[in-house]
């Protein structure tokens, strides 16, 4: 990253290009879960990750069983084998088939949106609304997968990064454009925004409250962003004293 200095004489990082940066990201993540020769290959390994994703969400990854999952599948346990070694690997598995598809889902919404404020809300937004409408999932990555400890030693750990680092380079966008000053550590205050969000999806995942995620989120985002600061005005340039100027 380059660094410049902003009205005030800061130094800013100045990201790279916004669109090569999302771009990089949803390319690596949206065939994470592998390319197969054939075509029945790819439908079979899918249908063991939405099994997966099903008994995970009821029973917990602790409780399931190759066994339950194979069952909801409705196929052979030793084929569950045949893609994955063990539960542990078709657990972080799941996220990851999921996680190519947020990318890309927000890729193309946030396409028409111009400042890095706009779509660093739409990005928390999108999160949550994502989190409603693939709630299995959701309880799987939240409640599972993102607590744990072991996240650090798999593959999924990277895509979280990635899902921490779209709000980091958007602050940081906002800063090199003036949007907000500079100042602030970045990657506290994305632990701030993604925290809030995050808190709020994983309570209403466990008590179903807020009734209104939505909603909630959009009050939560708003006031969360607050953080940012407002956008520092240029300074007024000084007009010369009459008579000052050289004739």
């Amino acid at each position: 990253m380059l660094k410049k200095a902003n009205e005030a004489g800061r130094p800013v990082e100045t990201p790279i290009p916004w669109e090569d940066f999302l771009a990089d990201i949803v390319n690596r993540w949206s065939g994470e879960t592998g390319e197969r020769k054939q075509d029945r290959s790819k439908r079979r390994e899918q249908e063991i990750l939405r099994a997966a994703l099903r008994v995970f969400a009821r029973d917990g990854i602790s409780r399931a069983r190759i066994g339950d999952i194979a069952s909801e599948a409705g196929m052979p346990v030793s084929s569950i084998y045949e893609y994955y070694p063990g539960k542990e690997e078709l657990a972080y598995a799941v996220p990851l088939s999921v996680f190519g598809r947020f990318y890309s889902e927000y890729a193309e919404a946030v396409a028409g949106k111009t400042t890095a404020r706009e779509r660093l809300r739409l990005y928390l937004w999108l999160a949550a609304d994502f989190a409603r409408r693939n709630p299995e999932w959701s309880r799987t990555l939240y409640l599972e997968i993102w607590p744990s400890v072991l996240v650090g030693e798999t593959t999924v750990r990277h895509a979280i990064d990635d899902y921490a680092r779209i709000i980091v380079h958007l602050i940081r966008q906002g800063e090199a454009a003036g949007e907000w000053p500079a100042g602030h550590n970045p990657y506290e205050t994305a632990t701030i925004l993604n925290g809030s969000v995050n808190q709020l999806i994983i309570t209403w995942l466990i008590y179903r409250r807020p009734r209104d995620l939505m909603k909630a989120t959009g009050s939560v985002i708003d006031r969360a962003m607050t953080l940012l600061g407002p956008v520092e005005p240029p300074r007024p340039r000084r007009k010369p004293r009459p008579g000052s100027a050289k004739s």
